[in-house]
């Protein structure tokens, strides 16, 4: 069993009428491989539109992920989105 963990730091920008700021987000993400199955474990995030508005997104590494993880050899890479309905 390996516990990879894996740190990724995100840029958003958030836009609005009255002023245009940039902010910085963290996002911590673990992967660990027990036997044959891949453990992801993401942070929770606050409920916030998708970028289309019809789910509220809780969870996302925005975009895909590079992880120290491997399978054959190669990096495993982790692209996810956790989300509810409004």
């Amino acid at each position: 069993m390996s516990r990879i963990r894996s740190k990724k730091r995100m840029d958003s920008t958030l836009k609005s009428a009255a002023s245009h700021k940039e902010e910085i987000c963290s996002m911590a993400m673990s992967v660990e491989i027990k036997g044959n199955k891949l453990c992801i474990e993401i942070d929770l995030e606050k409920p916030a539109p998708s970028a289309s508005g019809k789910t509220l997104v809780v969870a996302s590494t925005r975009g895909n992920t590079v992880t120290t993880a491997e399978v054959d050899g190669k990096p495993v890479t982790i692209g996810l989105n956790a989300y509810i309905k409004p």
